[in-house]
């Protein structure tokens, strides 16, 4: 898979969940991808986030505000050239966030096996999920766990929450995976490859063939190891004078 491929389908991770099919709208704004939300994931507040590939800083730039974008918004941008950063810094924007955009091919993964602690959550636990996440998230919404195409892992121990993420089936080759999140007291044990393990068996059972992320630093090398390479940069900007919010986006 390119980095093309890829891109698409985290837009579409992004963008065709559960959730977004009832509060988002999908857009061009100029050369630009975008998407308006109503409610945020994480936030529950309205948020415009813009796609740039293979664009000149300053004709994305020019698009965005051509657009007149919500004070909340986002530029989220698959490149890391020499001057990038500086370019979006002088046109009134701040770096948000920098993540990884990461395909694992399943048809050559080793066999792995699923841990047996590791859950699929269902809809009647989700208030507790939600209200006892280590990141203070409320990561298992209704219309996702109502969405078919969408899995919730968990790993629970003597009534904590230590591990959690979730995996959206795009279509029958190809997944998206997200929110995955390890509690700072229970790191460096190998929950997240546990639950890694038992969502790329999934993924296998289901006749899946590639699976998509993006990764945090922090998780760079947890997906190296599992069979993830590395297929470009991602930094998302938000302007200088907008919301201080945490960026909706983001995952592993």
């Amino acid at each position: 898979m390119d980095v093309t491929t890829a891109w698409e389908l985290f837009i579409a991770g992004f963008t065709d969940s559960g959730h977004a099919r009832h509060h988002a709208t999908r857009f061009r704004a100029g050369p630009l991808e975008a998407v308006r939300f109503a409610a945020g994931e994480l936030s529950g507040t309205p948020f415009e986030e813009f796609f740039v590939r293979d664009c000149d800083p300053a004709a994305a730039l020019a698009a965005v505000a051509a657009h007149q974008p919500l004070p909340r918004h986002y530029l989220t941008v698959v490149e890391d050239r020499s001057g990038l950063r500086e370019t979006y810094e002088r046109g009134g924007y701040r770096l948000d966030d920098t993540e990884t955009l990461m395909v694992c091919d399943l048809a050559v993964l080793a066999p792995l096996t699923p841990s047996p602690g590791v859950t699929l959550l269902c809809e009647e636990e989700a208030d507790w999920h939600n209200r006892n996440d280590p990141q203070g998230t409320r990561w298992a919404l209704p219309e996702n766990l109502a969405d078919p195409r969408m899995a919730h892992y968990a790993i629970v121990r003597d009534g904590q929450l230590m591990a959690r993420g979730r995996n959206l089936w795009l279509n029958a080759r190809q997944s998206y995976v997200s929110r995955v999140y390890v509690a700072e007291a229970w790191r460096g044990q190998g929950l997240a490859r546990a639950l890694m393990a038992r969502l790329l068996a999934d993924d296998s059972a289901r006749g899946a063939r590639w699976s998509v992320l993006t990764a945090s630093r922090m998780g760079d090398l947890l997906y190296a190891g599992l069979g993830y390479r590395v297929l470009g940069t991602i930094l998302i900007f938000e302007p200088n004078e907008g919301s201080v919010a945490e960026a909706e986006g983001g995952d592993g």
